[in-house]
């Protein structure tokens, strides 16, 4: 799995996403989050599948939409969009979507501007910031978050 194979996962995402909702269309993809059933295994694996042996993971705040733990990549060759590593915390959307997909690419964060607050959840912070979870998709989903603001964090440092 390569960084290019996960940009296109979230852009296949968001444009399936956008038929229903075309103002996700222009939307910049910040994040990519992709579901595990154990981020220290999955770690390894992606540090090395990205070619990024030297890069590390770090913990993240969770993802309440998602109901998961969060890990997040640092040392990537760009800043985005940010690779999220998601393991489930709760019986909640993240586990459905591994029960129904296995793992991979489970959400997208998008920053989009102009998004009707009919189509979103209440705010929460995730991993990558506040954001709003794009209602009446199936609960497996995959998922799809809008981030508030046009940014998101910057890359949190690694563990020293």
């Amino acid at each position: 799995m390569s960084l290019d194979d996960l940009v296109g996962a979230g852009a296949a995402i968001r444009e399936a996403a956008a038929q229903p909702h075309p103002w996700l269309l222009p939307a910049r993809l910040a994040g990519v989050g992709w579901a595990t059933v154990d981020c220290e295994r999955a770690a390894g694996e992606l540090r090395a599948a990205l070619g990024r042996p030297d890069a590390d993971w770090v913990p993240a705040t969770g993802d309440p939409m998602l109901g998961a733990a969060a890990w997040r990549f640092v040392g990537g060759k760009g800043a985005e969009p940010a690779i999220v590593l998601l393991e489930p915390d709760t019986e909640g959307r993240l586990a459905a979507s591994l029960a129904r997909f296995g793992e991979a690419v489970a959400v997208v964060y998008l920053a989009a501007s102009g998004a009707p607050a009919a189509a979103l959840s209440r705010p929460e912070v995730g991993p990558l910031g506040p954001g709003r979870l794009l209602l009446g998709r199936p609960a497996w989903g995959p998922h799809v978050i809008v981030l508030a603001g046009d940014a998101i964090p910057p890359e949190p440092a690694p563990p020293r």
